[in-house]
């Protein structure tokens, strides 16, 4: 049986040695979700206790999820299968900091610079920061002040890390003279690895990637309050060129109780969930949920996902469907099949059926008895029994060449407003509603990097006056496309949108009632920094 309880932590770090570095832990804790981030790609998982770490609602002492990790992987240029993961334990194929070119990673201004690789920082930091980082003794916080924005090209690094804000639009991140952290959410919790040493976790190949993680929580009175975001951005550094790309995240979702678990799929709502197998969760020493435990379900944001499936399966009496091993068993995964290379097949339990291959397992709904899930894996009210489950969304693959980059969201969601299977009828709403959220609020953090008024447009003109300004500005072009403007604020919320289909052109915009600080004015291809006063 999984350890699960222990006592809140609050945003406090851990630290402990492994076998191939240092690593922390961070628990964001922001809104009514207590959850452990990990760096080297463990998410979710209390790593010195090996316990759960994803504890909802927090304090509570019952945890929803065990553990959590990213699989990437693909087939390169010459053929071959390249892909790292992590899965449990201390064998990693991650590692502490970002890529470097030059194989830097023992150099100790390296270590030095990316020892713990996780930075926590809430959004109310970076208002303060805004209003008064040129006042007369302000200090910078240290969590700003250490923000990973810049990266060290004398160690084969990207000279541009973690996404921030440039003030001065110089290229470089200055906190002093205003530049800040460019965060999601109201707290966040950002980490960089790479993969470009031993996979001791899969044994795959390397694949050349360096991987951005935000996870970050908003504090709000719906179910916002009981959601965590995660943004995985992977960026390809090495030489190696993928037509196939795939990214895959792993859960190991506990219901208080572990071994009385079911999963489902909702393909149409980019989700996989988990739900009780009962409606009492009460397990050994107590722990559990008890009468109307909740579902948790993994809602993919930006992409369509193209495999919804578990593994880990003894109950289904072969091998074929245990935990991966082998670069080729976590390669089978990702594309839908159990370890012997086989489809998942539709209808009873997913392996060896005769009713055809599937992309999704259990893409039913249980609460309203319709379609396949494990209440009624047979359409006569066949069931399995409920244990201990993993879930696995694989979204659809994408070319990934030397240079680009690939981001990847996603929104982990709970409900506990009725019991065990009307609450995965809820998570379909919220499914919803956190999907128009994310469309209506977020957008590509990345995107605020090291722009301002120093880029040079290659042809037209483009002018925004005043800058600063506290009423009013006008905006002229002449020879560019603008078919929308749009001004968002520092955090990718949209403040101001005008429709606007023309070459030439001048619009005056009232901006009476925008706090001060910076914005960003989205003109056609092209992005200018406006500062509010």
């Amino acid at each position: 049986m999984k350890l699960l309880k222990l006592s809140l932590f609050s945003i406090t770090l851990f630290f402990f040695q492994d076998t191939y570095g240092q690593g922390s832990t961070i628990n964001l804790d922001y809104n009514n979700v207590n959850a452990a981030v990990n760096n080297r790609g463990s998410l979710f998982n209390r790593a010195l206790l090996g316990a759960a770490g994803y504890e909802a609602p927090k304090g509570g002492g019952n945890h929803l999820i065990y553990q959590g990790g990213f699989w990437f992987g693909g087939t390169d240029q010459s053929g071959v299968v390249k892909l790292a993961a992590h899965l449990y334990g201390n064998d990693y194929d991650y590692y502490v900091g970002p890529y470097s070119t030059s194989g830097d990673y023992t150099n100790a201004a390296y270590q030095f610079k990316y020892a713990s690789s996780l930075w926590y920082v809430e959004k109310a930091t970076i208002d303060n920061h805004i209003n008064n980082y040129n006042q007369a003794g302000y200090v910078v916080p240290a969590n700003i002040l250490n923000w990973p924005g810049n990266g060290d090209p004398a160690l084969g690094v990207a000279n541009q890390l973690a996404p921030y804000v440039d003030v001065d639009s110089n290229g470089v991140y200055e906190p002093h003279l205003g530049d800040y952290p460019c965060i999601k959410g109201d707290a966040a919790v950002y980490q960089i690895m790479h993969e470009d040493l031993a996979h001791a976790q899969s044994g795959g190949e390397k694949i050349g990637a360096e991987i951005h993680i935000m996870v970050y929580q908003y504090l709000s009175s719906n179910f916002l309050n009981s959601t965590t975001f995660i943004e995985t951005t992977v960026y390809n550094r090495g030489q190696n060129s993928f037509t196939d790309f795939k990214a895959s995240f792993f859960l190991d979702t506990d219901i208080g109780f572990s071994e009385d678990d079911y999963i489902g799929s909702a393909p149409a709502k980019n989700m996989m969930f988990s739900y009780n197998g009962t409606n009492s969760d009460v397990g050994q020493s107590g722990v559990g949920y008890g009468t109307n435990p909740p579902a948790v379900g993994l809602v993919s944001l930006n992409k369509n996902v193209a495999y919804s499936g578990t593994f880990n399966r003894p109950d289904l009496g072969t091998p074929m469907t245990s935990d991966p091993s082998a670069p080729a068993d976590y390669w089978f995964y990702m594309n839908g099949q159990w370890k012997d290379g086989t489809d998942w097949t539709s209808v009873g339990d997913g392996y060896g059926g005769t009713n055809g291959s599937t992309q999704h397992l259990y893409d039913g709904n249980p609460n309203q008895g319709t379609g396949w899930s494990e209440v009624n894996t047979d359409g006569n009210g066949a069931a399995n029994a409920p244990s201990d489950r993993r879930i696995l969304m694989t979204v659809e693959e994408e070319i990934f060449q030397p240079g680009d980059q690939l981001v990847y969201n996603y929104a982990i969601i709970t409900s506990r407003t009725g019991n065990n299977l009307e609450n995965v009828d809820d998570l379909l709403i919220y499914a919803d509603s956190v999907q128009e959220f994310f469309d209506s609020t977020n957008t590509n953090c990345a995107a605020n990097i090291i722009l301002g008024l120093s880029e040079e447009l290659q042809k037209g003109k483009l002018e925004i006056y005043p800058n600063p300004a506290s009423n009013q500005i006008n905006i002229v072009w002449e020879d560019l496309r603008v078919n929308q403007i749009n001004i968002t604020s520092y955090d990718g919320s949209l403040v101001r949108s005008i429709s606007i289909n023309s070459v030439n052109g001048e619009k005056t915009i009232d901006i009476n009632g925008l706090s001060s600080g910076v914005y960003f004015v989205n003109i056609g291809n092209y992005t200018r920094k406006l500062i509010v006063k």
